[in-house]
Formats: C-alpha cells, sequence, structure tokens
C-alpha cells in the first residue's frame, strides 16, 4: 500500500488524516495527534464570519504552533466574498491549507445555510470554491458528505464542481447529511468519486479499528483515510496503523490493550499543553474534562472518576486526582 501522497505542493508522509472535530481538536489535541504521527492535521470548525469580524474567541482558535505541520484550517459559511477574506487572513496567519465545510450535519450549522446545506446548492458551491481558490496561494480543500439525503447523492457532481474549481483534494464522508454519524457508511460512493476526479481523495467515516483502515482504503483506493470519532481519547490509534503499515498484523494490533504508561503519560503530556495554550487554569481545566472523559472511557469505575473529574477546579485539584486514579488501578 502506498504510503506517501501529495495535495499540491505539500507532500505527506503517510495517508493518516485527523478529521476537524468542532470543540475537540483544538491546538493542544493536534499537537497529541502529531505526536502520535499523524500525516495530516485539520482544525476544528471555524466560523468565516467569525473571522471577519475579528472576533475575540474566532482568532484565538487561529493560534498554532509550529509542530503543527501541515495544518489545514476548516472553514464554514455560506457567502463567497466573506469565504474568501477569510481566507486570505487563514493565509496570512500561516496555515498551510484551506478546506472549506460542506458536509457539517451539526443543525446550526446548516439551519444557517452553512455546512451540509450547501450540498443542496450547486451553483453557490460553484461560487464559494471559486472565490476562496481565487483569493489564496495555499492549496484549498473542501469536505463533503455522499449528500444531504439519500434520495440525493451528489458527491460525483460536486466532486467534479470542486476540481473544475482548482480544489486540490477532496475529503468524502460516507453517510448523507440527514444521516449523521448514524447509518451504514456508502463506501461506493466515495470509490466513486475517487474514478471520477484526478485530485487526491480522503475517505472518512466507519473507521473503528486498524482493519477498518485497511477496508476503507483498499476498497475506495483513496489517497488516504481520515479518521476522527475513533482517536477521542485514542490518540495512539494512529500509531498501531503506522505500525500495521510497516507490516505488523492488524488482527493482533486491534486486541492489543491499553499500555497504562502511554495512557498517562499522554494524558499529563496533553494537559500541559492545554495549560500552555489557554493560558488560564481554570478554563484548561473545564477542556480538558472531555478529553480525560474520553480517555477513561470503559476504565475501572470510570464513571466515578468522570464524576470526580467534573468536580475538579484547578490545576493541583486535577493532577492530584489522576494520580491518584492511576495509583490506586493501574
Amino acid at each position: 500500500m502506498k504510503k506517501t501522497w501529495s495535495i499540491a505542493s505539500i507532500e505527506l508522509k503517510n495517508p493518516l488524516v485527523l478529521a476537524p472535530m468542532a470543540g475537540y481538536t483544538d491546538s493542544p489535541y493536534r499537537r497529541i495527534c502529531k505526536r502520535f504521527g499523524v500525516g495530516l492535521l485539520y482544525s476544528d470548525l471555524i466560523s468565516s464570519l467569525g473571522i471577519c469580524f475579528n472576533n475575540e474567541k474566532t482568532m484565538h482558535m487561529l493560534e498554532r504552533h509550529p509542530e503543527e505541520y501541515p495544518l489545514s484550517l476548516q472553514l464554514f459559511g455560506a457567502i463567497p466574498e466573506k469565504m474568501a477574506l477569510a481566507a486570505k487572513i487563514i493565509q496570512e496567519k500561516g496555515f498551510h491549507l484551506v478546506d472549506i465545510n460542506m458536509g457539517c450535519p451539526a443543525p446550526k450549522i446548516v439551519k444557517n445555510g452553512c455546512g451540509g446545506a450547501l450540498l443542496k446548492d450547486p451553483g453557490l458551491i460553484r461560487a464559494i470554491l471559486s472565490a476562496v481558490v481565487q483569493s489564496v496561494n495555499i492549496p484549498v480543500t473542501v469536505k463533503i458528505r455522499i449528500g444531504y439525503e439519500l434520495e440525493e447523492c451528489n458527491a460525483v457532481e460536486v466532486a467534479t464542481i470542486a476540481q473544475s474549481c482548482g480544489i486540490q483534494a477532496i475529503a468524502v464522508h460516507g453517510s448523507t447529511v440527514l444521516q449523521g454519524s448514524k447509518g451504514k457508511k456508502n463506501w461506493d460512493a466515495i470509490r466513486a468519486v475517487k474514478e471520477c476526479v484526478s485530485i487526491p481523495v480522503i475517505a472518512n467515516g466507519g473507521v473503528k479499528s486498524v482493519r477498518n483502515f485497511f477496508e476503507i482504503q483498499n476498497y475506495t483506493k483513496a489517497d488516504a483515510v481520515m479518521i476522527g470519532r475513533a482517536i477521542m481519547g485514542k490518540p495512539w490509534f494512529f500509531q498501531q496503523i503506522l505500525r500495521a503499515l510497516d507490516g505488523e498484523d492488524p488482527e493482533i494490533l486491534d486486541r492489543e490493550k491499553i499500555n497504562p504508561d502511554i495512557l498517562f503519560s499522554t494524558v499529563y503530556d496533553h494537559f500541559d499543553l492545554q495549560l500552555e495554550y489557554y493560558q488560564d487554569e481554570i478554563l484548561a481545566v473545564r477542556e480538558m474534562r472531555k478529553h480525560l472523559h474520553s480517555y477513561f472511557h470503559g476504565l475501572p469505575e470510570s464513571c466515578k472518576i468522570r464524576d470526580l473529574i467534573n468536580k475538579a477546579k484547578g490545576k493541583q485539584d486535577l493532577l492530584q486526582l489522576l494520580r491518584n486514579y492511576q495509583n490506586t488501578f493501574f
């Protein structure tokens, strides 16, 4: 299986891509995933209007670390001129790629005509993609779903439009917008996209194991595979896939138990990065909670530890809680 690939002039060392997950893939988590070998990083979903109007919270999300390479900022919006302006700012901030979200199923995004709602309007898709491509020099990519609903799967049409507008790569989630994260993933639709365009295609959706990664890439013939939920609380999953790409048995890797040393060293490193990034102890603790819930999901007394995590007030409280848990059960 081919490991290296590229998007325009950006060479990628492996076919592993971190999915953009709103509220989850912030800079600290991206750095953690990079340390486990992921080839391409995506930011969480960021508003074009928030960038254009210099919203303080949005602009903080544009802060990145040199360790995050290559990094694509995923942008959402429905106004071509604002999307183009936001892309220019993204380029000025030093991001390596800009990705246009046309697949998010979240109701608050869709009801404003953004994300997955755009799949219902090919004309607007063309206008947005053309405006953004013409406004920047960095590669522009797009992330879509196979369609808005099962009766209107238009991924091939959208991919063809995207390529004609100068888009350099396309990620395709195997579900419709209305399906969200539920339902069976349509790998045939992703394969059809791969067959109709010459730009790189990234398959997304349905990866739950190392074996799944190979099944999806082999079936769709995609250049890379984007992984989201499977790495929540398990960023070393990227490293397991890399080990399989180097020849280890996927079946054995999927049966591998959690290594407590890796788990807790990752947790402590992650918390350090949160403190560094947010520069606010209380905020860093609050943002760390959701990650800890994922890290400890399914482990001994996970419900009890979850409640204690939610009550931790500051850095020392949380660190003491983590050390007690580690010493008690591991």
